[in-house]
């Protein structure tokens, strides 16, 4: 089935203008990446999704945890994180290929609301799992309703409960039903870390992100932590940094305007955690990445 996936979706791409890159497609939620070369890891938000590798490999980097991925896996986010992902496999011969899904909140509660009683909540927010035939064949029709956009608006919404149902039933489950839980743990937690996504230029106080969770400062700071690998105040300060980040990419060379842009009060505190971060002091960075050099290797 993984053959039939990747003949859809490399039928779409033939209508795109690039061959590589990250496409978006007529599916809500629904990228595709495609590389020729293995990509340089990078911290990202990763939002609640399936990615799926159809072809090559990838990693993904949370805290201390590593995991790999490859042809026929899929990563399972379910609570938005910070992680630091990378292309593993990938060359000119046999590209990297995957489909990366955005998951349905509400579409996944009203199907597991139907469902008979569901296994015990994991904690992870992060995992790998290997792929059911009857995800597969969803995700396959699904591909395939990309070169048939006429039909999307009539046939998506089916396919997509189907595939709530496939991910629900699958080994997927346990990750999900805590996603899909309302006022649950990871429901809360995500409560949270939208305010964080919305307001870390603000100072922003532990116990005001534990009283937007409806949780006691002790009990946030335990799930979050289990959830993201990191404490409240380290997640903003990554987050500021890969914000930072950003801007800097955008072209500007004024390291002090990106400090004070993501709520630093002294540049210099700046410079010395975005080189703690990223390996190098924010100027030599972006110029390494504008040249094509990873942070480590130019380090």
């Amino acid at each position: 089935m993984l053959t039939e996936l990747s003949d859809a979706l490399k039928l779409y791409l033939t209508s795109q203008s690039e061959q590589f890159g990250v496409f978006d497609t007529p599916i809500p939620g629904m990228v595709i990446g495609h590389a020729n070369a293995q990509k340089l890891p990078d911290y990202a938000i990763y939002r609640p999704t399936l990615g799926v590798v159809v072809q090559g490999a990838k990693q993904v980097w949370l805290g201390n945890q590593v995991l790999d991925y490859r042809q026929g896996q899929a990563l399972l986010v379910s609570v938005s994180l910070l992680a630091k992902g990378l292309i593993t496999q990938a060359s000119a011969e046999k590209p990297f290929l995957g489909v990366t899904i955005g998951l349905d909140t509400a579409m996944l509660r009203e199907v597991g609301a139907s469902l008979a009683v569901p296994p015990e909540p994991a904690g992870a927010g992060l995992s790998v799992h290997a792929l059911g035939p009857e995800v597969l064949d969803c995700l396959v029709r699904l591909a395939r309703l990309l070169n048939s956009p006429d039909a999307l608006p009539v046939l998506y919404p089916g396919m997509l409960r189907e595939l709530s149902y496939w991910l629900l039933k699958g080994d997927t489950g346990a990750e999900l039903w805590a996603l899909t839980k309302p006022e649950g743990v990871s429901d809360r937690i995500e409560s949270a870390l939208a305010l964080l996504r919305t307001d870390f230029a603000a100072p922003i106080r532990v116990e005001d992100l534990a009283a937007t969770a409806g949780m006691s400062l002790t009990s946030f700071h335990r799930h979050f932590k289990v959830l993201t690998r990191l404490t409240p105040i380290q997640y903003l300060k990554q987050l500021r940094l890969v914000e930072a980040r950003k801007i800097l990419d955008a072209g500007t060379d004024n390291v002090t305007g990106a400090a004070f842009a993501v709520g630093y009060e002294s540049a210099a505190q700046f410079s010395r955690d975005y080189s703690r971060f990223y390996g190098l002091p924010p100027k030599r960075d972006t110029l390494a990445r504008r040249l094509g050099i990873s942070s480590l290797t130019a380090a």
